[in-house]
């Protein structure tokens, strides 16, 4: 496997190369951008240089588009979407906006990230019958409680290690037992 993705496109008698880690985040832009003439410029059309006006017409969003379905597949295990979303629901049905709640939505939230799903919040309001405003509060609530980093800017953050507790402790259990029919009562405390 190489270790970097590249991606060209020519904007007038310029190439524009952008190079990815072939591991990246697929939410990331190009770690590296390099512009020089393109081999069949008029070398007199090239001889002002790179001006701001290229630039912004590079088209980094086809780019990253590129750089996506250039990317190796996906090793990470598929989570089951109607366990995962059940899961969700019963820790909320069960106690409320708690930090398990949050933790485990805000792990769903990472993977749909790092999937690069067009709209992470529908999907996480499709898993949880939940409205996308109700989500975008309840993922700001998960980053206020100390369970999701903040990626500024843009979506994304990573669990933190209070999160990695829950999902990966006895939670885990509860919330396994619950999907396989063998929870007590359905509550997440028992």
């Amino acid at each position: 496997m190489s270790e970097h993705i590249e991606v060209i496109q020519d904007v007038g008698p310029w190439r524009i190369l952008m190079r990815w880690a072939a591991d990246a985040d697929p939410a990331s832009g190009p770690t590296r951008v390099l512009i020089t003439p393109h081999p069949d410029a008029d070398p007199a059309a090239t001889q002002g240089g790179v001006a701001s006006t290229v630039l912004r017409q590079v088209d980094f969003k086809k780019a990253g588009d590129q750089f996506r379905s250039a990317r190796p597949t996906d090793t990470e295990p598929d989570v089951n979407q109607d366990a995962e979303g059940e899961g969700l629901r019963w820790l909320l049905d069960s106690e409320g906006i708690s930090d398990a709640y949050l933790a485990f939505l805000a792990e769903s939230y990472v993977r749909a990230v790092a999937q690069a799903l067009p709209n992470v919040t529908a999907h996480l309001a499709g898993l949880t019958n939940k409205r996308p405003e109700t989500i975008r509060g309840h993922l700001k609530e998960a980053r206020k409680r100390g369970l999701l980093t903040t990626v500024p800017g843009k979506a994304g953050g990573q669990l933190t290690e209070k999160a990695r507790e829950i999902t990966w402790g006895e939670y885990l259990d509860k919330v396994t037992d619950h999907l396989m029919g063998n929870d007590q009562k359905g509550n997440p405390h028992t």
